[in-house]
């Protein structure tokens, strides 16, 4: 069993030299992978000490970190099937409404990460069943960003032929429970309207369970594309938005 431990450490050691090479330092999250490293190292270390002889662990020890390892996996296999259940979503007819979910801007410019959203919200918006839809857009501005991100992608949007008339701008928000809260409280003033959001596809579940939350019940996902280098990331970093989403109580009243 040792090994295993050594070999985790291995793989999150690379992934975390992957992710930086893709994102650059800047990306905070990145640096869980090298404390999954180190932690699983340590582990390793503990282990080939004792099987050495030079340490004794109690019985406790080992059944206490066992019993933690088993419930912390199966707490995150759970998510992570979550998350994995709307990765591919997409509407099931017209709506009223479509939300874009913000991400980071460059400056001015939007990241490869929004402008697959965004390419994904056009597309919908110029079919058959989203051409008459109100386009909301949602975003405030963050470190590192010129402009509001809301402002940046109704200049994306509208640059590839969508009419500014039919876009909505909600530029306050800075994180995913507010983006949906404000949007609602803007723009959507009956809860039965027909809602769709967009977003990352491993960002979908999340931003659905918020909105239900919001009282937005009639409300359907547009999974756009994902970086698939960076996709575990992104997925482990999701597990641990929708806990702290639960944590401070913003999935009230959604049904998981």
């Amino acid at each position: 069993m040792q090994y295993t431990w050594l070999t985790i450490a291995i793989l999150s050691a690379g992934y975390f030299i992957t992710c930086l090479a893709v994102t650059g330092p800047s990306s905070m999250f990145n640096y869980i992978w090298l404390a999954i490293s180190l932690f699983f190292g340590f582990v390793f270390y503990i282990s080939r000490m004792e099987a050495c002889g030079r340490i004794v662990l109690h019985v406790w020890t080992k059944t206490a970190f066992t019993v933690v390892m088993i419930l912390g996996l199966g707490y995150l296999a759970v998510l992570e099937g979550l998350v994995i259940s709307k990765m591919n979503a997409k509407p099931d007819g017209r709506c009223d409404y479509m939300i874009v979910l913000g991400a980071h801007v460059k400056g001015d410019v939007v990241s490869k990460s929004l402008a697959q959203r965004l390419d994904t919200a056009y597309e919908y918006a110029c079919s058959e069943d989203g051409k008459e839809c109100t386009i909301i857009v949602a975003g405030g501005k963050g470190k590192g960003e010129s402009v509001t991100e809301a402002s940046a992608m109704k200049r994306y949007l509208t640059e590839k032929g969508i009419n500014p008339d039919r876009i909505l701008m909600e530029d306050k928000s800075t994180d995913t429970q507010l983006n949906i809260k404000l949007s609602r409280e803007l723009y959507i003033d009956d809860t039965a309207s027909d809602v769709v959001i967009a977003s990352s596809s491993f960002h979908i579940f999340r931003a659905l369970k918020l909105a239900n939350a919001q009282g937005l019940n009639n409300v359907q996902g547009l999974a756009a594309p994902s970086n698939k280098i960076l996709l575990v990331n992104y997925m482990l970093r999701e597990a641990v938005g929708i806990t702290k989403e639960i944590v401070f109580g913003n999935f009230r009243y959604a049904v998981i």
